[in-house]
């Protein structure tokens, strides 16, 4: 399943290209509202952002496909901030989005699509009370294939919807991941997220 969406989603861009008029290129910034979905046990959400590079390649008015590149935060806040994980990525969405006009200048947005995610940092942060007093104790998360490492490569959909009016767009979307980020046999954790974001295009 997972290499038939890998597939499809090269596929439907590499066309979308090929048929896309001059693309807009522009800016994005947002908050990441992420957890970490497990087996066992609950977490709560932490906040994160993510920025980077989006562009916009038009196939017709109506019908566009949007990839990005962005540098974004996902993890998890257990035990209600006493166990803070943060995770952070370099992230590939492609999104294919369907416009709709709702006055001058602006326009509504459907859209769905994959991204593609590495790890390229994180850190665990932990808070013990002894004697009264809080201490912060942070650690360093690594990626590889080792138990306690956190799998590198991320993979998920996203669907969303979105407002654009000229060249300024805010976007709300959801994000679910399909690869289990854990190396430990019997054991799961795939991202979640939450994510608003807005930005800016440099040509129309």
């Amino acid at each position: 399943m997972k290499k038939i969406l890998f597939l499809l989603t090269l596929s439907i861009l590499c066309v979308g290209i090929s048929f896309a008029q001059t693309p807009k290129i522009g800016i994005t910034a947002g908050l990441n509202v992420s957890n970490i979905t497990r087996d066992i046990g609950d977490n709560n959400f932490k906040a994160g952002f993510q920025a980077g590079v989006v562009a916009d390649f038009g196939i017709t008015d109506k019908f566009c496909i949007i990839p990005e590149l962005l540098f974004s935060q996902r993890g998890a806040n257990y035990g209600h901030s006493s166990f803070i994980t943060t995770l952070n990525y370099l992230q590939l969405p492609i999104n294919a989005a369907y416009k709709l006009d709702v006055g001058k200048s602006s326009k509504v947005f459907v859209f769905a699509g994959t991204y593609f995610g590495y790890g390229l940092s994180g850190n665990n942060k932990v808070a013990i009370i002894e004697f009264g007093q809080k201490d912060n104790h942070s650690e360093k998360v690594t990626f590889g294939s080792n138990e306690n490492d956190v799998k590198a490569f991320d993979f998920g959909i996203n669907v969303g919807v979105g407002y654009t009016y000229e060249k300024v767009f805010f976007k709300l979307q959801w994000n679910l991941g399909l690869m289990n980020l854990s190396n430990v046999s019997g054991i799961s954790g795939r991202n979640t997220n939450i994510a608003v974001s807005v930005g800016y295009f440099f040509n129309e």
